[in-house]
């Protein structure tokens, strides 16, 4: 059984620290299951079960600050985590709402949210239409590198938008030299979106 499983992990026969993601109950209750689907991540589903995504064991979904859902059609949650001296904050919009199928004013609601005033690249991949865009922002002793997706369901109106920002202290010059890494993990769990139908 899946919960004896998990009280062995808990119980610890390993010295292994149980990631963040499973010590919180808020976080616990997203996840399909307390195993890894890939190294250093666990299945995330939407409450709305809507779609599922990658979800940093690390990561830790905020119970009490941009976690709003209404009905099926409506979800925004926020996670955070704090990895190798970055600061990651993510928030997550799904709608299954027909404004979903004007890409302009979703992409300017994602841009609004930074003030980003850039474009944002397009691409196709297993029925799914990605908008990408990324910016670097200088405040005082720390810098932000913020990626910006809104990604679309071809068949449906069903859409998320993603705003996955990483802030690094300029002090920290371990952290500053993974812009690389940073953008890699935030386009992983963009691609990871799948989306379910009813």
């Amino acid at each position: 059984m899946e919960g004896n499983q998990n009280d062995k992990q808990v119980q610890g026969e390993t010295n292994t620290p149980q990631p963040a993601a499973l010590k919180d109950d808020f976080t616990k209750g997203y996840l399909t299951s307390p195993k890894e689907v890939e190294k250093g991540y666990f299945e995330f589903k939407s409450k709305t079960n809507g779609y599922t995504m990658l979800f940093p064991k690390d990561a830790v979904i905020s119970d009490n600050f941009g976690n709003e859902k209404h009905g099926n059609e409506y979800e925004s949650i926020l996670y955070g985590s704090e990895i190798d001296g970055a600061v990651i904050d993510t928030q997550i919009t799904y709608e299954n709402k027909s404004n979903t199928q004007k890409v302009e004013p979703n992409l300017s609601l994602l841009s609004s949210s930074i003030d980003y005033k850039g474009t944002y690249n397009e691409s196709k991949e297993n029925g799914k239409t990605n908008y990408f865009a990324k910016d670097t922002m200088d405040i005082e002793k720390a810098t932000t590198y913020t990626y910006l997706s809104f990604i679309k369901a071809d068949k449906s109106d069903q859409a998320v938008r993603i705003v996955y920002t990483v802030t690094c202290q300029k002090e920290d010059k371990s952290c500053m030299s993974k812009e690389n890494i940073f953008e890699k993990e935030a386009t992983k769990v963009m691609k990871s979106v799948s989306f379910k139908q009813e």
